[in-house]
């Protein structure tokens, strides 16, 4: 079920949903972390497979939803692993008030990862709503539905779906999006502390991947920030 990123270390799996009629991939990867505890970025639907899978690999320990976007299999997240500790931005927590969240994420990496994986937001905000990791062992940058890009295994309907964002082969900001950042300044100091991360590689929740050169497919994306 799980396809391996990196040796007994990262795993993703992805799967499609439909919006607004057209076929899109969420992904959720799998970090094993020190003691075999596995930190989840972005659940998808739980099913017994998932579970048995999850078993193979280690203890679920922490449940980490990066974005607004991906949230409609978390009560069955929450009642499966109850001892887990539950993570996610501040919107979903205002917007999932039935859940019980132990932590809201922010450019501060709880005391939980830390010294084991990087986190932070692109811009200002202290409360932002979508998070990027690093994982230093994996040299990978997990960032959440945060870019478009044009990729061969997409479905059309996300192709077509980034092209009318904007996007192309290579990772780009949607223009929408690009029109939030209205400190360049504090956006590009952002940017570069992500730049001095080691990573390699990068992959994402909404299905992107980029297996080499990770550093400048990223920078590429924020080009127009530094002009």
């Amino acid at each position: 079920m799980f396809t391996e990123w990196e040796s007994n270390r990262v795993w993703y799996v992805d799967k499609p949903y439909r919006k607004f009629g057209l076929t899109h991939i969420q992904r959720m990867v799998v970090i094993k972390l020190d003691n075999d505890e596995l930190m989840l970025i972005s659940p998808i639907e739980l099913t017994t497979q998932c579970q048995l899978a999850l078993s193979k690999l280690g203890s679920v320990k922490y449940i980490v939803s990066s974005t607004p976007s991906y949230h409609h299999h978390l009560s069955d997240w929450w009642l499966a692993y109850s001892k887990a500790y539950f993570f996610a931005t501040h919107a979903l927590i205002e917007k999932r008030t039935d859940l019980n969240f132990d932590g809201v994420l922010s450019k501060r990496t709880p005391p939980q990862w830390q010294g084991q994986i990087f986190q932070t937001a692109i811009g200002n905000d202290d409360t932002p709503n979508k998070m990027i990791f690093c994982d230093p062992s994996s040299r990978t940058l997990f960032v959440s539905d945060t870019f478009v890009a044009i990729q061969s295994h997409l479905s059309i309907g996300q192709k077509f779906t980034s092209l009318i964002q904007g996007g192309t082969h290579q990772l780009r900001l949607p223009y929408l999006e690009r029109r939030k950042f209205k400190n360049k300044a504090m956006l590009r100091v952002s940017i570069q502390e992500v730049m001095t991360w080691p990573f390699d590689r990068l992959i994402t929740s909404n299905g992107l991947m980029v297996e080499k050169e990770a550093k400048e497919a990223f920078y590429q994306a924020f080009w127009w920030a530094f002009q």
